[in-house]
């Protein structure tokens, strides 16, 4: 028999590892920059802003927001 709660623990644990690749603030959310506001999307539970344009992000030097180029394929 499945014990659903050991399963559970495991699935836990493996968001706990480090390798996970989610962005964290501080770093460079590589949007495309959005409108004049920060707004990238607007989804159900209202806008999603480009960490960098709100300050959340990464510092100006550092922020790879836009299009992408042809150095980033």
């Amino acid at each position: 028999m499945i014990d659903a709660y050991t399963d559970h623990d495991d699935y836990m644990d493996d968001e706990d590892d480090d390798t996970t690749e989610e962005w964290q603030p501080g770093e460079c959310d590589n949007c495309y920059g959005g409108d004049e506001n920060g707004v990238t999307a607007t989804g159900a539970l209202g806008p999603l802003y480009c960490a960098c344009r709100i300050g959340q992000g990464a510092d100006a030097e550092n922020c790879r927001c836009g299009p992408p180029t042809d150095s980033d394929a």
